[in-house]
């Protein structure tokens, strides 16, 4: 009877904002539902497939731009606006930043910003601050002492970049005799030729890959969405058994490393920078080999939140 009665008031406080955390999606490569605008310039600027979720603690944001664009947003205030891409361009949500530093690969540039503050209208407030105070509650008392602490403010971020679909792709990494394979969506297009990426620092997986210093990145199709899902484990392994994954494997044609032969798209990238940012480390890569193999829909993560407005949307 307790927990019916907890459930009730779950439903009242929350409404439809008792929504998943993370939903799955099929996307085409790259997304063309939300587009990302970097503004308090004097033009904004489409980021879109510009910038990379770059540390989740404390919650920074990656940015590619040139020398100009850079001194511009130095002498601004600068923000990200998320809208829809197309139909009525709809706000969705907006962010305001603070720089915290640039990273540099050869001669790109990226500008690295932390969260000051972020609205999300994909929900009505008294919803949002219902839906962030219930996922506080229920992250401290699963986790007294969380791995990756995180406020309110850096988890409602959180929730408004992932309304941008994050594409998962699976990372191959080798290294003497330790060997991994593993999900990642924490990644993002930098500049012409230059990728970044971040991981878990607390996990085997991000060692694992400065050492070897190159990885390959696989697209995933949606139908092995949940095949994928099931390789998270393998972010605390620092090797394993490539006869024992549950799918067959092939080689990269640039660094020879194994993966899935149902991959859409296979990205070779060579290391170039490496920076410890807090929770995650984050790697600055410049790509090698660029193979497109199919054109199906590739497996993409999207908020529970924005996912229940797209349902809105379809609804009226």
């Amino acid at each position: 009877m307790i927990r019916s009665i907890g459930k009730t008031i779950k439903k009242i406080a929350l409404g439809d904002a008792d929504v998943s955390q993370q939903c799955t999606v099929g996307m085409p490569d790259p997304q063309t539902e939300i587009r990302v605008w970097l503004d308090g310039m004097r033009d904004p600027l489409d980021v879109t497939n510009n910038h990379v979720v770059a540390c989740a603690s404390p919650l920074t944001v990656g940015i590619g731009m040139n020398p100009e664009q850079s001194q511009r947003t130095r002498q601004s205030h600068p923000g990200l606006i998320f809208r829809e891409y197309g139909g009525q361009q709809r706000l969705l949500a907006r962010m305001r930043l603070q720089t915290s530093g640039s990273i540099w690969a050869g001669s790109q540039e990226m500008c690295l910003y932390q969260i000051r503050r972020c609205s999300n209208y994909c929900l009505a407030q008294h919803r949002l601050w219902a839906h962030d105070l219930y996922q506080f509650f229920v992250r401290h008392r699963a986790e007294k002492n969380p791995e990756i602490p995180m406020s309110i403010r850096g988890a409602r971020s959180m929730n408004v970049f992932f309304i941008c679909p994050r594409p998962v792709v699976l990372v191959s990494a080798i290294y003497g005799d330790a060997g991994n394979i593993f999900p990642m969506n924490l990644l993002g297009h930098i500049a012409d030729g230059y990728f970044a990426f971040a991981l878990n620092s607390y996990r085997k997986a991000a060692p694992l890959v400065e050492r070897a210093g190159r990885v390959a990145l696989s697209s995933i199709p949606i139908e092995q969405a949940g095949l994928v899902r099931q390789l998270g484990k393998h972010h605390r392994l620092e090797r394993v058994n490539w006869e024992e994954l549950p799918f067959p494997i092939m080689r990269s044609a640039a660094f020879d490393l194994p993966v899935p032969q149902f991959a859409l798209r296979i990205r070779e990238m060579q290391i170039e920078a490496v920076h410890k940012l807090g929770s995650h480390t984050l790697f600055f890569a410049r790509l090698i080999r660029d193979d497109r193999l199919k054109d199906n829909l590739q497996f993409c993560m999207i908020h529970g939140i924005y996912q229940a407005w797209r349902t809105r949307q379809l609804d009226r």
